[in-house]
């Protein structure tokens, strides 16, 4: 009986102003009331070694909205004492509780250091206390919902009328107190005189449908949202408020919290350890299930993505652009929620530069940026994957008893353009992830453009097989590779931007699954822009390599690569490795007919260039054929060596010429694209050319001011001229402006200068004529 709860308000009277206070972890009680009318909004009390909130020695004050978890290990929600067993004796405790919800522990094992009870109940009322208990949802229920022991004179009531004084002890009838229909859990269990009294306490058994609460809590416990769902069983049968009590809020609902406002948000341990969502302005849906029938999120609602939701077959789910969707870290059973289209079935998600599609995460702007706190977007296609045989379809990562693949080389999957995927990547398990945005087995039909993931724990996108084609990717500071192709991917690429920030591994790694099967691997990739951190690390949870190389290429990948730019090398700018039977050749002209219609070739242009303190191969024995590239500072306009997510500005743009008009590196030499109708000449080298900055306006690096945020509209040497010559024009007005001002305030400097000097000189003279008289008498 002398311990130190985690707050105590002894004897403190209701002119104290107590509201939005938490205790979590406390050894003992969580907060304790001696007494004392002291009245409380906004409890949150989490894992606590002993009870969460209790009240003693004659506390008759009001609490409101109060929040508690229990872990396995506490002992109760709330233990409300009176120490007073005799009939109608003033002091009875009489605390008001309204709006609270209790979270158990299914398999609560009383372990407190200070408790002379070890019976496992959530709420246990005792020693003849009184009060007012209505709206609570006590859920999680391993042994009783509400405990009973020690009664005296006070006197039981489920009306709420009846209540005249603190010597009636009023719980509602419709509080709900949900058992989950488990074998040997009751709802109340009254013992001793409390067992006479008339009448027994009754609840509503009921599930309370909070959108996440899991059975079995913990500290370890990833993501709880206590909110109820919208028109549940929280927001019926709610109960009056006491007559008088003007503490008292009225809502519509049970439990604390309502559908919308989550006030653990900037004030609980779950907010500041991304373990509950933030509050967002708007509508919000709740996503709870899969999508079965043509559906449209709309861009006046924030959808909240609690779940796994598979957009099955047949049916298409149609985003209008500007819409937001934010996802929980888990839901409840170990799975990180994602979207996830079937075969057969669509996403037609087409944003634009001002009104961009958003997948983000669910919590709080102080926990981010962050990586792995969501799943990522899945697409499953019926185009052709390596080495399949009938059915044709293989299991995709991140996701259990899915598949992927077919004979459909045209496939359509949707639409997915100004597509922004930001801070997932859940591991599940190891070989076991999810990407940011996942291609399997997508076909040619799809289209995608402007798309963007950053921050994603594993590989940002990822292509399993199939023939999808995809312009403007942007990649940014993933834990394991920017880009990564696998298992036969045909597709082509255009316009890529992959940073890897401080721990990411490769800025693509492209993978062809050995010899044999087909068909191999054959991405095409043209005007790329990968950018390394010569002062980085690989910090993947998820790799089979660390070495430091921008590019990796191995185990047969053939493809095309050209008018490439690898800068901030640290170890080497491609690595090559696990190499098979594929013509690894930098001059087409040498490859046969018969080779280049398999496509059993891999092409690096040898005018990529690649510039950093590392080199510019690392070849592995039996992987010869790759050597030649330009080793030249391509002359982005700003990016630091060691570039990386907190670099506050980039540049990425190359001015075409020197200021002499010698032609840069980027616009020296520039490879051909192949001819299709795919890809678009450039006059440049890399992703962006002087002044077409695609990025602009609605990738995370504009959000957060590291890039320019108008786009230059330019497109290279493509661009408008006239805009170029304006831009040129006033640069020069302006500089001239500011040498003007220069001079014309060195001038006023000098004329002040001798201004002074001419003075000085004066005093100095009028000062040598006075020390050259003689002392008058006296010492004068």
């Amino acid at each position: 009986d002398n311990e130190i709860n985690g707050i105590t308000f002894g004897g403190v009277g209701r002119g104290t102003t107590v509201d939005h206070i938490e205790v979590a972890f406390n050894l003992d009680d969580g907060v304790e009331f001696f007494g004392g009318t002291v009245n409380v909004k906004y409890v949150s009390v989490l894992f606590c070694g002993d009870d969460a909130i209790d009240t003693d020695e004659g506390y008759a004050g009001t609490i409101q909205f109060a929040y508690v978890v229990l872990s396995q290990d506490s002992n109760h929600g709330a233990e409300m004492d009176a120490k007073n067993e005799g009939a109608n004796v003033d002091g009875r405790s009489a605390p008001t509780l309204y709006n609270a919800l209790f979270v158990g522990h299914i398999n609560n094992d009383v372990g407190s250091v200070s408790t002379d009870d070890q019976t496992s109940a959530i709420l246990r009322l005792r020693e003849g206390t009184g009060g007012t208990f209505g709206n609570l949802i006590i859920t999680n229920v391993g042994s009783s919902g509400l405990f009973q022991n020690d009664c005296a004179g006070e006197t039981f009531t489920q009306s709420l009328s009846d209540v005249t004084s603190n010597d009636f002890l009023f719980f509602s009838p419709n509080n709900i107190i949900f058992t989950n229909g488990a074998s040997g859990v009751v709802q109340v269990d009254a013992q001793g005189s409390c067992a006479t009294k008339n009448p027994q306490f009754t609840a509503l058994d009921q599930d309370p449908e909070l959108v996440q609460i899991v059975r079995d809590p913990s500290e370890a416990t990833l993501f709880y949202d206590p909110r109820p769902l919208p028109g549940g069983n929280a927001f019926t049968a709610i109960d009056d408020y006491p007559e008088g009590n003007t503490f008292l809020d009225q809502v519509n609902y049970k439990g604390a919290f309502s559908s919308t406002d989550n006030w653990l948000v900037g004030l609980s341990w779950l907010d500041e350890n991304a373990r509950t969502p933030a509050n967002v302005d708007g509508d919000i849906v709740y996503v709870t299930g899969d999508v079965l029938f043509d559906t449209t999120w709309r861009n006046d609602n924030t959808y909240l993505l609690t779940t796994q939701v598979f957009v099955q077959g047949g049916a298409v789910l149609t985003i209008e652009a500007g819409t937001t969707i934010l996802a929980y870290r888990d839901d409840g059973a170990g799975r990180a929620p994602a979207v996830i289209v079937e075969r057969g079935a669509r996403i037609e998600a087409a944003g634009t530069a001002a009104q961009p599609i958003t997948f983000s995460s669910a919590v709080s702007s102080q926990n981010l940026p962050a990586t792995g706190l969501w799943g990522g977007l899945i697409l499953l296609g019926r185009s052709v994957v390596h080495g399949l045989e009938a059915p044709f379809q293989a299991r995709v990562e991140g996701v259990d008893g899915h598949f992927y693949g077919g004979l459909e080389t045209n496939d359509n999957s949707g639409t997915l353009q100004y597509v922004r995927v930001w801070y997932g990547g859940s591991v599940i398990g190891e070989d076991n992830e999810i990407n940011g945005i996942t291609f399997a087995g997508v076909g040619s039909g799809t289209t995608v453009d402007h798309i963007e993931v950053a921050f994603n724990l594993d590989d940002g996108v990822e292509f399993f097989g199939g023939t999808v084609d995809a312009k403007y990717i942007s990649v940014l500071f993933c834990g394991d590779d920017g880009i990564d192709t696998d298992k036969g991917y045909q597709g082509r690429m255009q316009f890529v931007y992959v940073m890897t920030g401080v721990s990411g591994n490769h800025g693509a790694e492209m993978d062809g699954n050995g010899a044999g099967s087909s068909p191999r691997s054959f991405p095409q990739v043209y005007n790329a822009l990968f950018v390394g951190n010569e002062q980085g690390f690989t910090g993947s949870v998820s790799t089979d390599s660390t070495d430091r190389a921008i590019l990796r290429l191995r185990e047969g990948t053939g493809g095309m690569f050209g008018n490439m730019i690898l800068v901030n090398i640290d170890d080497a700018g491609i690595l090559q490795n696990d190499c098979s039977n594929e013509v690894r050749t930098q001059d087409l002209s040498s490859v046969s007919a018969s080779v280049l219609s398999s496509r059993d070739y891999l092409f690096v242009s040898p005018n990529t260039i690649m510039d950093g303190r590392g080199s510019t191969y690392s070849i592995e024995v039996g992987c010869e054929g790759l050597s030649q590239a330009r080793d030249v500072d391509p002359g982005l306009r700003l990016m630091p060596t060691d570039a990386g997510e907190d670099t506050a500005f980039f540049d990425p743009t190359t001015p075409p010429s020197t200021g002499t008009g010698v032609a840069t590196p980027a616009f020296s030499v520039v490879d051909q694209v192949p001819d299709d109708d795919f890809f678009e000449q450039r006059d440049y080298m890399g992703a962006f050319g002087d002044s077409d900055v695609w990025i602009a306006g609605w990738s995370l690096l504009a959000e957060s001011n590291q890039i320019a945020s108008v786009d230059g509209g330019g497109g290279g040497g493509g661009g408008d001229d006239d805009d170029n010559d304006d831009l040129v024009i006033g640069l020069a007005v302006g500089l001239t402006l500011f040498f003007v001002i220069l001079c014309i305030m060195a001038l006023y400097s000098f004329c002040r200068i001798k201004q002074y000097k001419a003075q000085y000189e004066n005093l100095q003279l009028s000062y040598d004529k006075e020390q050259a008289q003689p002392d008058l008498e006296g010492g004068v």
